[in-house]
């Protein structure tokens, strides 16, 4: 019986902490100013009918207000802990995307993104693992195609005759900037 493979799991909350601090203010910012807007509303025209209809309410008002306040205390907590884990949701890929693009950047066409199961952004991870792909048999082809030229300027340079040792070296320098053409590509 074979182990079941690990899953991977992240341990680091904030895996970009720029763009998740960001993502976070902007959902708590947008909460804040819509609750404040619409409940301060309600609020307010509630507490002006009921203190018109009758004022001696007003110290259970000033109750109501402490509650209020501890309430929307405890929902924004709840916002800014709910948009941590939407953020992390996010975050996390798109840093693996960075790694990913550094690598191939770097000339390593075998590399392909490799996100968790339930991760977002896995159509993009399907587009970029296809479009190294593609670059990958490119290279293989011009690689191949490179090689062909090597050896046709490597036999064309034999059937000179000895004493054209100049056209001899600039048809080895030829073969060997061919040999670099694609050699930076890990395929």
């Amino acid at each position: 019986m074979t182990p079941e493979p690990l899953r991977f799991q992240r341990r680091t909350v904030l895996v970009k902490r720029s763009l998740q601090l960001k993502y976070i203010g902007m959902v708590f910012l947008s909460v804040l100013i819509s609750s404040l807007i619409v409940g301060g509303d309600i609020y307010y025209s509630m507490a002006r009918v009921i203190l018109t209809e009758n004022p001696s309410l007003a110290p259970a008002i000033s109750q109501f207000n402490v509650i209020i306040l501890v309430k929307l205390i405890l929902y924004l907590g709840l916002m800014v802990l709910i948009s941590l884990y939407v953020s992390h949701r996010f975050a996390g890929p798109i840093y693996r995307f960075e790694k990913s693009a550094q690598a191939v950047s770097g000339g390593d066409l075998t590399h392909r993104v490799a996100l968790r199961t339930g991760d977002e952004l896995m159509e993009l991870q399907d587009e970029f693992n296809a479009m190294v792909a593609s670059l990958q048999s490119l290279i293989e082809k011009d690689r191949a195609l490179t090689r062909r030229l090597e050896e046709r300027v490597a036999a064309a340079a034999k059937k000179l005759p000895e004493e054209s040792s100049a056209a001899r070296e600039d048809l080895e320098s030829i073969r060997l900037e061919l040999e670099h053409l694609t050699s930076a590509f890990k395929l």
